[in-house]
């Protein structure tokens, strides 16, 4: 969803501009740079995503990755709340930030029994 955000605030150029609910976001840094950023790491969420169990390390790139889009949506739930338009934009986005502060604490549980695991099996340090 962090992806698809940013391609819309690619295709919508002026929708910081136009929309007061995105006001409080505007002041903390210009719209292509919140679409950059998200597109980013809302990319390579991606990436973590389609190498999830290839790689004895992925539950811990989900978690980090998880808990870096918690960081967005919390910041843009926060902007829209300061807006004080009180849109259906908080319906949603304090949502996302929920769900992905539990996918950030379930991957880390992931990556803890992926470690303890590791740390039994007799190819210990062979598995990257």
């Amino acid at each position: 969803m962090l992806f698809l955000w940013a391609i819309v605030l690619q295709v919508n150029p002026d929708l910081f501009k136009n929309a007061p609910s995105f006001g409080p976001l505007a002041q903390m840094v210009q719209q292509s740079t919140w679409a950059m950023l998200c597109l980013v790491v809302g990319g390579g969420r991606l990436v973590m995503l389609a190498i999830n169990g290839a790689w004895r390390r992925s539950p811990h790139l989900r978690a980090l990755a998880a808990f870096i889009s918690c960081f967005f949506w919390f910041q843009i739930s926060l902007g829209f709340l300061q807006a004080g338009t009180f849109g259906t934009g908080l319906a949603i986005y304090p949502v996302l930030f929920a769900l992905d502060v539990y996918n950030a604490f379930r991957a880390a549980g992931d990556a803890g029994s992926s470690d303890r695991i590791h740390s039994r099996s007799p190819r210990n340090g062979t598995d990257t």
